[in-house]
């Protein structure tokens, strides 16, 4: 085979890949988990976990370019508020932090790494989604009492939230980079 069509089939198999997921992602949108608050519904959803993954199994651009998919698709078909995705934005922008806006594909990720990821991502889940209910109930109550007990019912959905990030993130990373990582055999280590 000649080099160059080698090299557009791994792009075309890279390209195809994040197409999938991402549709995937959109359709995740729809499951959903709602815990009623006094300042309103708190979501738990898990469409973010697919931008996570494509930023550490793919690359960051087609990560970013997913989160845009995702959150206009959730805004258009209203099955969502903005307030779903300030922690996804801020898991994703801790992560591109951590990754240096680069996924090197040629460096084999181990699993510990994909944990580490799973662990960072999941933390970031929980303080977005416990941010997102603190400014909530700033606005809405005058009092300290009703502040910290909307706090306090906010904290199960938000702990929901970074486990199920904790949880599936390194699995599902682990088997994306099967896929896509360019490793030679000599340089795993």
């Amino acid at each position: 085979m000649d080099a160059g069509y080698q090299k557009e089939a791994i792009i075309m198999k890279k390209w195809g890949l994040w197409s999938g997921l991402t549709v995937f992602a959109v359709l995740l949108c729809f499951v959903q988990w709602h815990y009623p608050l006094p300042t309103g519904a708190v979501t738990v959803q898990i469409a973010g976990i697919m931008v996570i993954i494509i930023a550490l199994g793919m690359n960051l651009l087609q990560s970013y370019s997913t989160l845009v998919v995702v959150a206009v698709t959730m805004l258009l078909l209203n099955i969502h508020n903005w307030a779903i995705v300030v922690p996804i934005l801020l898991s994703l922008l801790v992560v591109s932090m951590i990754l240096r806006w680069q996924t090197p594909l040629t460096v084999h990720m181990s699993h510990t790494e994909a944990i580490n990821f799973g662990l960072i991502a999941g933390l970031c889940q929980f303080v977005g989604m416990l941010a997102v209910v603190f400014v909530q109930a700033l606005l809405i109550t005058s009092k300290w009492d009703d502040f910290t007990m909307i706090l306090g019912m906010g904290l199960p959905a938000a702990l929901l939230n970074g486990l199920l990030d904790c949880l599936l993130i390194p699995p599902l990373t682990l088997w994306l980079r099967h896929y896509t990582e360019v490793v030679e055999k000599n340089n795993q280590e």
